[in-house]
Order: structure tokens, then C-alpha cells, then sequence
């Protein structure tokens, strides 16, 4: 009976000890964050927002804590005498049974490895005051702005966010704060500003840097055989899958403004942008599958919803479209004729089959 007592006693006692360091170790700044993103999905902005607040809120007071936590270890002789490379640091805390300190920098460099903070303690702790803004939260905050039309608030959140994107969980988020930001200077009717940030979206990209691709990709286009079209998409292949809405937007810029070249050199690296992508998702679904013409890529890509999705969010499917539309007017109708008649027949969404149906009715079919 005693025995019994005593393991239901150990057992309460290890459940509480359990509960305890499962509490201790929640990040409420995360949980604050999901809660807003959940009020997102639901429309209600007012918790949204709070939740933001106090997300940004939290995640500074723990990653002060942190630092203070760090470097109160640091100011000790013993560990001063390491250096300041992570692992006799790390060895010097251990033997001093400092545990949380190595928790935290161990933490640290799992999440973005050694080599990211150059094996340097000094620079993890710089890593860590950068770390005390939440841009994921700020955004969510310039949605909301956005939403309910206060393009200023909207625009200075959007930029704090920017400011500290290099601490963002998913690097490639920084794109979506780019384009809402480009969008705002769209709605507010202000053009030249949304070039500049449509183009600041390609700071980056070296296809949209690539001279040589650009003018081989001209070159084909307008050489206007009847094969050119094929030829184009054998041919050529690009990578900057974050600037296809960049592209497409900037091609229909410049085509408004009279600037015929940059339009079609835009329209054909968002084309071969979102072919390339597309296409190298196909071929990660089925092995079996081989790129024999533009007829059968559409083909294939009908039969994935999350692809033809992909496809409708980033502007791919429509870059084809404007790819032969701005062709036809620069007056390489054997080109844009093959494209159209291609996605008239085999595009997986309607809307761009009956572009180009039109689109070839306005061309001729003969």
C-alpha cells in the first residue's frame, strides 16, 4: 500500500515538475502570433491586431532575457578566458552547470547554424538584439492597415517589418512585404513609386540582371518562325521564382507608358519564369513525364489543383498570356499565334483560354 502511495506521490510530483518546465519553455510571443494569425483567417482585425501587439511585445521581453541570461554567464572570468568561439564556451558552461545559457545558444545554432554567426559568440549576441523585433507580426499589423485603407500606417509597419528582415522565419516573406508595399503606392495612384519597389523586388535576381538571357529571348521572339515559339521554351530557363509577379506587373507598366521593348523583355522572363517552375514541379511528381511540346506541359499541369493554384496566385498562367499579346503587337504574329493556340486549347484555367481565343480572333487565324 505504501509502495502504491508512494509512486502515485512520484508520479503527481513528476507530472508538475513536467507541466512546469512545459510552461517555462512556451514562447508566448508564438503563441500570440498564431492566435493573430487565426483572427486573420477569421476576418476579426480587432483581436488580430492585439495579438500582433502583444506578440511584439513578448518576443522583446524574452529576447532580453535572453541576452541579459547570456551575458551575465559571459562577464564571468572563467568563461571570458574560453574566447569567443561557441564550443570551448560552450564546454566552459557546461562544466559550470550554466545549463540555460547553453540552452540558448545551443537553440541558436540549431536554428541557423554555426557557420551563419561565423563561429562567434559576439555575433550571435548581435544576432539576438536584431532578434528583438517581430516583422512576421508587424506585417500582419500593415495587412490590417491595408485592409481598412490606412495606407500610411499600413506602409510604415510594412517598413519595420522590411527594416528587420533578415531575422524573418521564412526568409522569403520579405517578398510578400516588398509587393504589399508596391501595391500601396498602386492604390495611392503614386506609378513612379511603385516601379521603384516593383523593381527593388529584383534587387536581387540574376535573370533580370542577365543581358545576354534577355537578348537571346528577344532574339527568338522576333525572329517570327513558326517553330520560334517551341524553340523559346526548349531553350531557355530562369529561377527567380519570387520576381514572376514583379515581372508581369512591371511588363504591364511599361507597355502603358509606351516602352513596347521592356514590356515584351519583362513578359518573356515572367513566361519563362513561370514555365520553369512549373515545369520542374512536374517533373517532381512524375517520373515518367517528358517536356515533348508546350501542348503537353499544359496537359500535365491540369491534372495538379495546387499547381494550377500556384499558378493563379503568382500570375504564371496569365504571363503566357501577356507574353503573346504584347508579341502581336510588336508584330511577331507567327510566334504568338502558336502560343495562343496552344492555351486556347489546352491553358487548365478558363479564363486564360478565353483570353487567348479572343486574343487570336483579334490576330487572324489564318
Amino acid at each position: 500500500m505504501k509502495k502504491t502511495v508512494l509512486f502515485f506521490i512520484l508520479s503527481a510530483l513528476s507530472f508538475s515538475i513536467f507541466a512546469a518546465n512545459k510552461k517555462q519553455k512556451t514562447d508566448e510571443s508564438v503563441v500570440a502570433y498564431r492566435n493573430a494569425i487565426e483572427a486573420m483567417d477569421a476576418q476579426d482585425y480587432g483581436k488580430a491586431l492585439k495579438y500582433s501587439e502583444d506578440a511584439i511585445l513578448y518576443r522583446k521581453q524574452n529576447i532580453e532575457n535572453q541576452i541579459n541570461t547570456v551575458k551575465n554567464s559571459l562577464s564571468a572570468k572563467r568563461v571570458q578566458a574560453a574566447g569567443d568561439r561557441f564550443d570551448p564556451v560552450l564546454a566552459v558552461l557546461e562544466n559550470r552547470k550554466e545549463y540555460e545559457t547553453a540552452n540558448i545558444i545551443n537553440y541558436y545554432l540549431k536554428k541557423k547554424g554555426k557557420e551563419y554567426f561565423e563561429d562567434s559568440i559576439n555575433n550571435l549576441l548581435i544576432y539576438l538584439e536584431n532578434s528583438k523585433a517581430f516583422p512576421e507580426a508587424h506585417k500582419i499589423i500593415g495587412d490590417i492597415y491595408k485592409l481598412e485603407g490606412e495606407y500610411q500606417f499600413a506602409e510604415e509597419y510594412y517598413l519595420m517589418a522590411l527594416d528587420k528582415a533578415d531575422v524573418l522565419d521564412i526568409p522569403d516573406e520579405k517578398y510578400d512585404i516588398l509587393y504589399m508595399l508596391a501595391d500601396i503606392s498602386r492604390l495611392e495612384n503614386d506609378f513612379p513609386k511603385m516601379e521603384v519597389r516593383l523593381l527593388n523586388i529584383l534587387a536581387e535576381d540574376t535573370d533580370y540582371r542577365d543581358a545576354a538571357l534577355k537578348r537571346s529571348m528577344l532574339g527568338t521572339i522576333s525572329s517570327n518562325k513558326k517553330d520560334s515559339m517551341e524553340k523559346f521554351f526548349n531553350l531557355y530557363r530562369a529561377d527567380s521564382y519570387n520576381s514572376i509577379n514583379a515581372y508581369n506587373q512591371l511588363s504591364e507598366y511599361y507597355h502603358d507608358a509606351g516602352e513596347s521593348k521592356k514590356a515584351l523583355e519583362f513578359a518573356a522572363l515572367s513566361s519563362i519564369t513561370s514555365f520553369s517552375r512549373i515545369i520542374e514541379i512536374l517533373y517532381s511528381r512524375n517520373s515518367t513525364f517528358e517536356y515533348k511540346d508546350l501542348a503537353s506541359f499544359y496537359q500535365e499541369a491540369s491534372y495538379y489543383y495546387d499547381v494550377i493554384e500556384w499558378g493563379n496566385k503568382t500570375s504564371a498562367w496569365k504571363s503566357f498570356n501577356i507574353l503573346a499579346k504584347y508579341s502581336t503587337e510588336a508584330g511577331y504574329n507567327n510566334f504568338s499565334r502558336e502560343l495562343l493556340r496552344v492555351i486556347a486549347r489546352y491553358a487548365p484555367e478558363n479564363y486564360w483560354q478565353r483570353d487567348a481565343v479572343l486574343q487570336l480572333e483579334k490576330l487572324g487565324s489564318n
